[in-house]
């Protein structure tokens, strides 16, 4: 996760891991015990999960659009929320439409991220006008692709169009454009 420390050393990533149920046996016993004996995890943890609630909320309400960890998308996904998922490699364009039972509509975003440690993803539509923006992600050594999540309540506000999505990041001290991504938008598939 973020490598982020509790005060007594412990690493806060563990906790996501453990709320998210990715862990298991006597890693799972492990974090329990901590979560007992350290103020701090235990708070963090309460957290975490009021962090869960608020998402979910928010998504729903379709002011969401923000980038997600494989963990959160899994723990989203087993608490009953409905997520469209599409691929998408730079310089692709796919088709792509949101239905009525969709809550959030997920874009695995694939690119070389090799020596850039934070990202930008910008969501506009064709004519430019830029949608939303989710700067100052953070990038882990030998990350592959970004999860970026929008909700779907607000892509079902667009009619047809294309969407793009552009990633950009620094690299070697400059800015560039890591990916460029489209997405055919079929609009809302509602009956």
């Amino acid at each position: 996760m973020t490598g982020e420390r509790c005060s007594r050393g412990h690493d806060v990533g563990d906790l996501v891991d453990y709320w998210a149920g990715d862990v298991e046996g006597d890693q799972a016993e492990r974090i329990e015990q901590r979560i007992f004996e350290c103020a701090d995890c235990g708070e963090r943890l309460a957290h975490i999960e009021a962090m869960s609630r608020g998402i979910s909320e928010v998504v729903r309400s379709g002011r969401f659009h923000s980038v997600l960890t494989e963990s959160l998308l899994n723990r989203l996904s087993r608490d009953g929320m409905r997520i469209r998922m599409y691929t998408l490699e730079h310089g692709a364009i796919i088709p792509c439409a949101v239905w009525a039972d969709d809550d959030l509509v997920v874009s695995r975003l694939r690119a070389d991220f090799t020596g850039v440690e934070q990202v930008t993803v910008a969501l506009q539509l064709e004519s430019g006008d830029e949608l939303s923006r989710v700067p100052d992600i953070p990038i882990a050594p030998g990350q592959t692709e970004l999860l970026d999540a929008v909700s779907a309540d607000r892509l079902r506000q667009l009619p047809p169009t294309r969407l793009r999505l552009v990633l950009t990041g620094t690299r070697a001290g400059k800015e560039e454009v890591l990916g460029e991504y489209g997405l055919e938008h079929a609009g809302n598939m509602a009956p």
